[in-house]
């Protein structure tokens, strides 16, 4: 790994533009007290920098940013501003401290999007990083759409943005295009240019956060990144995917508060009005059920046999499911819930019992089910009526 993460922290900075790419997606509309509400949870759980919005989309959205500029938080708010004038003005009227630029960068879009050339966009870099400076803006340029784009052109704009005192310059993974591996190769060649990096990267390839940990692992200590990935089309890489990732995977410490983070990506999805998949990493409410035999086995003698992290570091509770392919450790803890304790003797009986009862529901056995199965085995062989266990809670033990 790169000598930068050799260290228990990761280095990373993570910057939200939830508000600002997120709400690019279709039917999704923040109001002001969401956006308050989400600015200050965000900043207090640890996350560095929150592009709050853009400008340009008129006197509404400017209102809310001149609210959002003015809140007591740590982290630093800026606005995403187009290669224009009219844009930067907007942002100064707001009293900002910082805007992005951004600058497509590829040919596909510098043609066929602006109907630009090259050299218009390397002039407009220059003349615009330099007025925002004039009116003692800190500046960061994004290259939209990098991922297309030819090299010489990149490093010949990256040369111009530092001798132009650019903070730092967005790599724009702009349609998801990239592979992790070609990913890392880009970032570590676009170290050259000399200065820090932050990647942003689409997920239309469903590659968007391990784009993101390769990018880091490249370099880039900027991960921009929405909460729970929302965003234009397949949406962005999901900031709590990359922070557990990043605590998890690569054992680099990121200074969030990952239970919190969590329980925004959950609420942000209430607000949205989207459903959430349970079987969503990190969010969802299924990911730490079990029911296969040999999972359900290993996860009840030591946890981390089958989980990466413990549940409630997610907001998460851990459950044991009995289905077709359950086996005597499944079946056993459901009882031993109620509260019941299966002799060897009794469970080699039940558990292909419910098995087969698994088959024939096609999916989960309820335990109310498995405990009527239980009783009428123990009534078998006792002969006491099993109405009287179910009166009377016993733990059954070998005889």
């Amino acid at each position: 790994m790169d000598g930068l993460h050799e260290s228990g922290s990761s280095g990373a900075v993570f910057v939200d533009t939830t508000l600002r790419e997120g709400a690019q997606s279709p039917g999704v509309f923040f109001d002001q007290p969401t956006k308050i509400a989400f600015v200050s949870t965000l900043s207090a759980l640890g996350v560095g920098e929150i592009e709050i919005g853009a400008p340009c989309l008129g006197a509404e959205e400017e209102e809310d940013l001149r609210t959002l500029i003015h809140l007591p938080v740590s982290a630093r708010l800026f606005t995403w501003n187009r290669a224009l004038e009219e844009d930067l003005a907007a942002s100064l009227r707001l009293g900002v401290q910082k805007v992005h630029i951004s600058f497509p960068v590829s040919d596909q879009h510098i043609h066929s999007v602006l109907r630009k050339s090259r050299s218009w966009i390397r002039d407009r870099l220059v003349k615009l990083v330099s007025f925002a400076q004039r009116e003692g803006l800190a500046v960061q340029v994004g290259f939209e759409d990098a991922s297309r784009a030819d090299w010489e052109f990149l490093k010949d704009l990256g040369g111009e943005s530092r001798m132009a005192g650019v903070e730092r310059i967005r790599y724009c993974d702009t349609v998801g295009c990239l592979d992790p591996i070609r990913l890392k190769e880009q970032i570590e060649r676009f170290r050259e240019i000399g200065l820090p990096i932050e990647i942003h990267c689409h997920n239309d390839l469903g590659m968007a956060t391990a784009n993101t940990v390769s990018g880091y692992q490249a370099g880039a200590l900027f991960l921009s990144t929405t909460v729970s990935g929302v965003g234009e089309r397949a949406g962005n890489a999901s900031m709590e995917e990359v922070a557990f990732a990043l605590e998890y995977s690569l054992g680099q410490s990121t200074g969030v508060q990952l239970t919190r983070l969590a329980a925004m990506g959950r609420w942000i999805h209430q607000v949205m009005g989207r459903a959430l998949s349970p079987y969503r990493p990190i969010l969802g409410s299924r990911v730490f059920h079990h029911a296969s035999g040999i999972h359900v086995d290993g996860v009840l003698k030591n946890s981390e046999n089958y989980e990466i992290y413990p549940p409630e570091v997610a907001g998460l509770k851990r459950k044991i499911h009995v289905t077709h392919m359950t086996g005597h450790a499944g079946v056993r803890n459901v009882l031993e819930r109620m509260g019941y304790s299966p002799s060897p003797e009794i469970l080699e009986k039940l558990w292909p019992i419910v098995r087969r009862e698994g088959v024939v529901r096609r999916g989960i056995v309820p335990p109310q089910v498995i405990l009527e199965i239980f009783l009428k085995l123990l009534d078998e062989r006792s002969g006491i009526p099993s109405n009287f266990f179910r009166q009377n809670i016993v733990r059954e033990t070998e005889s």
